[in-house]
């Protein structure tokens, strides 16, 4: 059978040390034995060419090389969505900005992953990146149950380390041409309603929420986002940095359908309702309190207290959180509220205990202590840029 052909797009500005490391980790990739690997420098207009003079001389052991400069300033988004066009001459492309480090493993499961799920329709996109906190609240951990796959569903698109192929991109380009615009709606993720219009990645969520449509994830990652202090960023943070996958060479996939492990725009896990005798249709899952109550169905399942009358009640010791439901854990913590029975009772935000359990402590004198290291830090760095 006849490979498909394989580009990685380096997404480029002017961070050379960022290009430099990303290079690093793709020339100890593991590329099957593969010669033909094809490498593209797409550099946006910066005023400089340091970048470009770099990729001018750099020697890829891998394959054809290819540099991509513009005249103008292009812009993250308008950059990006030129990159994932790319589709329309290889099979498979793999985009990476260039804060992005990525493991030996990344081509073995990008490859099989593109060429698994090539005609699932379900599927918009695959991920090489793996979330360990929760998207919408960055402080909240994300713990997506394990099973016998090495993929998960998640309807969050991702730009930290990504692989598109035409019969995926096609179809968001063409939605994305009849949507030019950001409307802002209250039933989706706020998060996306607060984003700058120069996010590219905002319409491709917005694109998945509206086709129930996913992108595939590893329960390990093959890419880590260093965070680079960029335009986006005034300082190098380790906050996205994620465990990597070395040296695996054969990946199992889940085929798409209700009995897979998946996960909506709100990181819920989808497809409870069988677990409490209920119907998917009347039931809203919202066990980390991201989800808007003007979304909420009959049946709410939920850690806050709501002004209804609680159906049943449920733990929060096992892990993930939702399969305290699944296994049926009684406890006092995650409740299923019946929205149609009203109760004289106040609604009560319980995030405090959302995040004691992400932290996964309950050594209040240890945590306390912490804290005021680092409101103490945080105090410096405030007197250091007022001196400045």
């Amino acid at each position: 059978m006849m490979m498909k052909s394989f580009a990685i797009v380096l997404i480029c500005y002017n961070r050379i040390g960022g290009i430099k490391r990303l290079l690093s980790s793709l020339e100890n990739v593991d590329y099957d034995g593969r010669t033909d690997i094809n490498l593209i420098f797409s550099i946006d207009n910066s005023g400089t060419n340091v970048v470009e003079n770099f990729a001018k001389k750099y020697n890829w052991p891998y394959g054809p090389k290819t540099i991509r400069t513009f005249n103008e300033r292009q812009g993250l988004k308008k950059h990006i969505l030129q990159c994932g066009d790319y589709t329309e001459q290889y099979d498979i492309v793999v985009a990476l900005e260039d804060d992005i480090y990525v493991s030996d493993s990344m081509y073995l499961y990008a490859y099989q992953a593109a060429e698994f799920y090539e005609d699932e329709d379900n599927v918009a996109g695959i991920s090489l990146y793996s979330f360990q906190k929760n998207w919408l609240k960055w402080l909240l951990r994300f713990e997506p149950q394990h099973c016998e796959y090495d993929t998960y569903f998640l309807k969050v698109a991702q730009s930290w380390g990504q692989v598109w192929t035409n019969k995926k991109w096609k179809p968001f380009k063409l939605w994305l041409s009849n949507n030019p615009e950001f409307i802002k709606d209250n039933t989706i993720p706020q998060a996306l309603n607060q984003w700058p219009e120069s996010s590219w990645l905002k319409f491709h969520d917005r694109y998945c929420i509206e086709k129930g449509k996913y992108f595939v994830y590893p329960y390990v990652a093959v890419s880590t986002n260093c965070s680079d202090a960029g335009e986006h960023s005034k300082k190098t943070v380790t906050d996205h940095q994620v465990e990597l996958m070395y040296g695996k060479k054969k990946y199992r996939f889940s085929q798409f359908s209700n009995q897979a492990i998946m996960y909506d725009e709100f990181m819920e896990r989808e497809h409870l309702g069988k677990y409490l005798g209920l119907s998917d249709d009347e039931l809203s899952v919202c066990l980390w309190g991201t989800r808007p109550n003007c979304t909420y169905k009959r049946y709410v399942l939920t850690i806050d207290d709501l002004p209804y009358e609680y159906v049943r009640k449920f733990g929060l010791f096992l892990r993930p959180a939702e399969l305290n439901v699944m296994r049926g854990f009684e406890g006092k913590d995650i409740k299923l509220y019946d929205t149609s029975k009203a109760r004289n009772e106040h609604y009560k935000n319980n995030d405090f205990l959302r995040y004691r359990y992400s932290i996964r402590s309950s050594d209040y004198r240890t945590l306390a202590r912490f804290s005021i290291q680092m409101l103490s830090l945080a105090f410096g760095d405030i007197k250091r840029k007022i001196k400045r």
